[in-house]
């Protein structure tokens, strides 16, 4: 039985002996160290660099976001820049706003432009009459239409047609919106009487709120 035995063993001993010296054969051990890299790297690909492979492309995404933040930034302060030339183009000219639609109804100046325009216009005012205007408290229903408020005139004066024709003309030309509602002309009793122009207006403000 003995014998048996020590015949197995050296008839199958030679096979462990093949693969010790198949292990230490540089081959295996490249192929050995292959495997094992592989699954090193994948280790780290599952969870080290896809991670940081995802919060990469979030920080690019970051980026891309605000570069077109700044880019409309950009845009807004050109703009800015631009509307801030313009006005100081014309921010000597801001007065005639004042003058169009000044902040209240400024009846005496009114009558001065317009005792002004006839004395130009070579005609004779008879009479300036002004409606009462309510500076307080809720505008009337008529008024509440109206883009701005206004106060209403009537106006009488003499002269020769060309004169009063004249007059008219230039009214439209005052810096203060004017807006002529009515006129007429009336002829004197006899022919060496000048011409009477009577006419209804109405002159604009701003009403500060």
């Amino acid at each position: 039985m003995a014998l048996t035995w020590q015949a197995e063993y050296h008839r199958y001993s030679h096979y462990f002996l093949d693969i010790g010296r198949l292990y230490k054969k540089k081959q295996a051990r490249v192929y050995t160290e292959i495997v094992l890299s592989l699954l090193t790297v994948s280790f780290f690909l599952i969870f080290a660099i896809k991670p940081t492979l995802t919060t990469i492309a979030g920080l690019m995404k970051t980026i891309q976001d605000q570069k077109l933040v700044s880019e409309t930034l950009a845009e807004k302060i050109n703009a800015l820049r631009q509307a801030q030339n313009e006005y100081n183009l014309i921010t000597g000219d801001t007065y005639l706003v004042d003058e169009a639609l000044p902040k209240d109804t400024q009846i005496s100046l009114l009558v001065r432009q317009l005792e002004a325009l006839a004395r130009r216009s070579g005609i004779t005012i008879e009479t300036i009459r002004f409606d009462q205007v309510n500076l307080k408290g809720p505008p009337s229903p008529t008024k509440e239409k109206e883009l701005s408020p206004s106060v209403n005139f009537s106006f009488a004066a003499t002269g020769e047609y060309q004169n009063l024709k004249l007059f008219l003309t230039s009214l439209s030309s005052l810096r203060r919106i004017t807006l002529v509602k009515s006129f007429a002309f009336k002829s004197g009793k006899t022919e060496i009487q000048s011409l009477t122009l009577t006419l209804n207006g109405q002159a604009y403000f701003m009403e500060e709120k």
